[in-house]
């Protein structure tokens, strides 16, 4: 899983990204949660408005299940922790995948948002890529279904485009699993 990212790529990042994709990138070299990541604050400190609208059922767990994009669908696993982190990882590994981490933010009653920067790689290869993860979601008890914006940059940080993405997933335990 993702413990670090080299601090030269830090830098190369944050000159060619800027600062809220840098603060996430951040986040996952670090492997803490970043409640600043536009604006976003992990469950536990949310503000006012958000406490208020608490919600019934908790995205506290491990999920699995797919993710939906223009170049078709592949499994996603996502973790929420109590802390107001979550772990997202996809593909199957044996051709290559993504894994990252990122905040999630309670939105009102069974409705949450999350943001996760998540890292490409090749099958045991090099980073191919990186992706800004962006989704709005709702939660119906056992499953969560999510959409959004996602921006996808290349390996040295340069943005290719930006795709909307549809996650659903159902939940597989309620311990989040490690980063």
């Amino acid at each position: 899983m993702i413990t670090r990212i080299d601090r030269r790529a830090d830098k190369r990042i944050t000159r060619r990204v800027g600062r809220v994709f840098c603060a996430t990138a951040l986040a996952a070299s670090v492997a803490l949660a970043v409640p600043a990541v536009a604006g976003a604050r992990p469950a536990a400190t949310a503000p006012a408005s958000a406490a208020s609208a608490t919600s019934a059922s908790t995205p506290v767990g491990r999920w699995q299940g797919t993710v939906e994009h223009a170049n078709g669908s592949g499994n996603i696993t996502l973790s929420f922790h109590t802390s107001g982190m979550v772990c997202l990882g996809s593909g199957d590994g044996s051709t290559g995948g993504g894994q990252g981490m990122g905040v999630w933010w309670p939105t009102g009653t069974d409705t949450f948002s999350y943001r996760v920067l998540e890292i490409l790689r090749e099958a045991e290869g090099p980073v191919t890529g990186f992706v800004d993860v962006n989704q709005k979601a709702t939660q119906n008890v056992a499953t969560v279904s999510s959409s959004g914006v996602s921006k996808i940059y290349d390996a040295q940080g340069t943005y290719l485009l930006s795709a909307n993405a549809t996650v659903n997933v159902k939940r597989v335990d309620t311990t989040p699993g490690s980063c």
